[in-house]
């Protein structure tokens, strides 16, 4: 099972399309109709799967043209060009979404088209894998799992502004409270600082810390610079190691 949403969150994203404000942009797409060419571009560095998925994408999405790419370095000179850049698909295969070249790659896409909404083709399915890319701010999230046709369609969805995510990631989050937020809290330090700490040890970057906590990113560095302050640390690095005997003894399902 999926989880599907329209761009317009008052509106209800269904098979049909009805009642929608979308709609006739969408059969545009679908029949291509519009008058400026509607891209995907499709990026994968393996040269394989570049082939294979790039020619099914082309074959299966009609009235939108397929544009391959082996980096984001092929990306400079499109944002300019005369088409609609709807969408980047970008295939991480087996790559873990907490990598660092997946977010070096996320954050060179976003610079060279700003507005263009992103998605990942993953061959991940987990929880965590998918909490940690949409809070880098990806628009979709599509596991190599999906049925072909579902997967088609869910880059449909997200050229017309929607977002797509397997339901795991949210019944895990409404069924499972997170352990994070009942851990005890550490001597010397309040709740949400204990909480951050137990992020800092999982390696979390500032914004998936924000993302764990729900909180803004600014109040998570002044946090941060408080818990340096407490430990005389100049740096996170320092903070992860001054207090990892807190943690030692942790199961690692309750740093989940």
């Amino acid at each position: 099972m999926y989880v599907l949403k329209s761009a317009n969150i008052s509106d209800r994203y269904t098979e049909e399309g009805a009642h929608n404000e979308n709609l006739p942009a969408r059969e545009a797409l679908r029949n291509g109709t519009s008058e400026q060419p509607q891209t995907v571009i499709y990026l994968d560095p393996r040269a394989f799967t570049r082939d294979c998925v790039g020619n099914w994408l082309q074959s299966s999405l009609s009235g939108f043209r397929v544009r391959v790419l082996q980096n984001a370095a092929e990306l400079e000179g499109m944002r300019g060009a005369d088409e609609w850049i709807r969408a980047v698909i970008i295939n991480t295969g087996p790559e873990r979404i907490s990598s660092a070249n997946l977010s070096t790659l996320l954050s060179a896409v976003s610079a060279a088209l700003p507005d263009t909404p992103v998605a990942l083709l993953s061959d991940f399915e987990d929880p965590q894998s998918i909490r940690e890319a949409f809070g880098l701010g990806v628009c979709g999230y599509i596991p190599t799992s999906l049925a072909s046709m579902v997967a088609v369609e869910a880059v449909r969805l997200i050229c017309v502004g929607g977002t797509f995510a397997p339901t795991v990631a949210l019944l895990c989050q409404s069924g499972q409270p997170r352990a994070s937020a009942a851990e005890p809290q550490i001597e010397g330090f309040t709740q949400r600082q204990s909480q951050i700490l137990d992020c800092l040890q999982r390696g979390m970057a500032n914004k998936l810390i924000a993302y764990e906590l729900n909180m803004c990113e600014s109040t998570v560095k002044v946090h941060i610079r408080n818990i340096m302050k407490k430990l005389n640390a100049t740096n996170r690095t320092q903070v992860a190691y001054l207090t990892r005997g807190f943690f030692e003894g942790a199961a690692p399902h309750q740093r989940a």
